[in-house]
């Protein structure tokens, strides 16, 4: 097709050759002529085939502010490729249908380990579409991925409390259960801290194993946490790492943009889903090198107001990883429940603009509180809920009661995850433990 390449009919014969003297070979891998084969064979593979360093690890969807007709496409390789591209066109169609868009690359360098980071935006989709996609050279492969526009009302989405893990097996088996579960989802969301440190690379691929496929084949909505902030030693530094896996399209702002904060001012962003808007917030000030930290909150601040402002959508949820509500825990149980700095300065906002759920995360504890307006129970105002715990990194028992909490987890030490559900006129959030088990719900309805 011209444009494209398509796989040679000589390297899949060759492939197939090599299985067999793969199976050939094993089976007589104790005499000198098996091995002697063994090791022939994989030359003559190996000398003809791609090399593995330039084929595509952690293809992976991200959102973006019109899901109806654009998105994200990013993915990596160990080596540099040349003239980068994704390949698209609609599910079935023919090869000849096939569109190319070109990606930039750069190098992420952390942890010993060398990066060589891909994206590329799709903005020519239509809505209501299913699409195939593939990425890496401009060949044609069996490769594809799935990616759905939305412009429907109902949708589903999978929503993962923070998953920091020293052993990401949970973390893993979370993701199947919900994803099993729920193979109509749209999106999903990670609530930050999605790694326990967030220059280890090691983390970041057990991340990243434990999503696949499900973020090559719906987008990826992440909020930043305080450990993506974390360097090897435990010093605080900019998320570099975090900031290179995930492009997500930043909004425009009117500050002048601050060199060493731009890692920070890029994890705040929004998008639409359906008839939902969807804010991301970066609530890591505390994390943030002091000589900028003001001017990223006051631009935060100014971007939010304008951003839920122009806003056409009925439906409003913030997605922000430190939770505004301030607990009393076993170690100082003389701390006086109410709201931390980081609901001082959002929640009046939040009320404003009529945001209808407010999902955090960071205590590790599922909570919810029902509508709080002016900083106490109402029955108007934001619905906020703390989403709970995906990791293997537990504080049962630590947290003591807020004067505040409707419900709390009686799963102390449980992985759960969420559920968001659009049906018509309600927002229905349902939580689920690691095995499946329902333990929580609330439907909010306009």
């Amino acid at each position: 097709m011209k444009g494209h390449k398509k796989r040679q009919p000589w390297f899949i014969w060759l492939s197939a050759v090599f299985a067999l003297v793969v199976v050939l070979g094993t089976i007589v891998s104790s005499t000198a002529w098996g091995a002697h084969i063994m090791r022939q064979s994989r030359s003559l593979y190996y000398q003809y085939m791609p090399h593995a360093g330039v084929e595509a690890r952690y293809v992976r969807q991200l959102v973006t502010p019109d899901m109806a007709h654009s998105r994200i496409i990013m993915w990596e390789t160990h080596n540099p490729e040349a003239d980068p591209v994704v390949l698209y066109k609609e599910a079935g169609a023919l090869d000849s249908t096939i569109q190319a868009v070109p990606a930039t690359m750069e190098t992420l360098k952390e942890d010993k380990v060398v990066r060589y980071m891909y994206r590329a935006e799709l903005t020519q989709l239509e809505p209501n579409k299913t699409y195939e996609y593939q990425v890496g050279q401009n060949v044609i492969t069996n490769d594809w991925h799935t990616l759905q526009t939305v412009n429907q009302h109902n949708f589903t989405a999978l929503v993962f409390p923070d998953s920091q893990s020293a052993n990401y097996n949970g973390w893993h088996e979370l993701v199947k259960t919900a994803y099993a579960n729920n193979p109509e989802a749209g999106l999903f969301i990670n609530m930050g801290d999605l790694v326990d440190n967030g220059e280890s690379a090691s983390q970041w691929d057990a991340w990243f194993d434990a999503v696949e496929p499900m973020i090559s084949n719906i987008p990826f909505s992440g909020v930043i946490g305080n450990h993506e902030y974390y360097s090897l030693d435990w010093q605080m530094k900019e998320p570099t790492a975090y900031d290179a896996f995930f492009k997500f399209k930043a909004p425009t702002v009117g500050l002048e943009s601050t060199a060493a904060g731009d890692s920070s001012r890029r994890a705040f962003y929004s998008y639409d889903y359906g008839d939902v808007h969807f804010v991301v917030l970066n609530t890591q000030f505390q994390e943030m090198n002091e000589t900028y930290r003001e001017a990223v909150q006051a631009e935060q601040l100014a971007w939010l107001e304008q951003d839920l402002a122009n806003t056409k959508q009925p439906w409003k949820v913030v997605l922000m990883h430190r939770d505004p509500f301030r607990y009393p825990h076993t170690k100082a149980p003389n701390t006086v429940p109410g709201i931390n700095e980081i609901g001082d300065m959002f929640m009046p906002t939040f009320e404003r603009y009529n945001v209808d759920l407010v999902l955090s995360a960071h205590y590790h504890m599922y909570r919810r509180r029902g509508h709080v307006e002016n900083f106490q129970r109402s029955a108007i105002g934001p619905y906020y809920i703390v989403t709970g715990v995906a990791g293997d990194v537990k504080y049962a028992n630590i947290w003591l009661d807020h004067p505040l909490d409707e419900y709390k987890s009686p799963y102390l030490e449980s992985d759960n995850y969420l559920v968001l559900r659009k049906q018509g006129d309600s927002l229905t959030v349902d939580a689920y433990l690691a095995d499946g088990t329902q333990f929580d719900t609330v439907t909010l309805t306009k």
